[in-house]
């Protein structure tokens, strides 16, 4: 299963050519980690407010294609491991059809890895067993697969 959402591209997050600056990239996956979390029942302000977060480690981004100021997107996350103390996550963006009838065009592929952190003493410590239940609907052992 994927988690999905919306998000319309902001005048905040464009270049004066109206086109997402890449920086901005990573505010938006940050977001879909954000909503994703809520939606499972573990938002990240309460982990945070708990003495935990899940800070990301690694991430590698392809670029595909542009992203327009107004274009609505949708947005993905899936999980491709669930370790004792780490998650892998893959995010995908995809653009409007340009044409009604027409498949979304993927403007985005990115992997990451976030770590269950005890912010003190600041190491990675064993994800509690009930996020891992929450989590597990969401782990794909084959990427692109739902």
């Amino acid at each position: 299963m994927m988690f999905t959402t919306q998000k319309q591209v902001r005048f905040h997050h464009c270049d004066p050519a109206g086109i997402v600056f890449y920086p901005q990239y990573f505010y938006l996956l940050h977001e879909v980690q954000e909503d994703f979390l809520a939606h499972i029942g573990f938002p990240e302000h309460a982990l945070i407010a708990g003495g935990h977060g899940l800070p990301i480690i690694d991430l590698k981004t392809e670029f595909l294609g542009m992203c327009r100021h107004g274009e609505n997107l949708t947005m993905t996350l899936a999980l491709t491991r669930i370790g004792s103390t780490s998650i892998g996550m893959r995010y995908q963006i995809h653009g409007a059809p340009s044409a009604p009838g027409q498949a979304t065009s993927l403007r985005l592929n990115a992997h990451g890895v976030v770590v269950y952190l005890a912010l003190s003493p600041g190491r990675a410590v064993r994800i509690p067993d009930a996020l891992r239940s929450a989590l597990h609907p969401y782990l794909q052992t084959t990427p692109g697969k739902t």
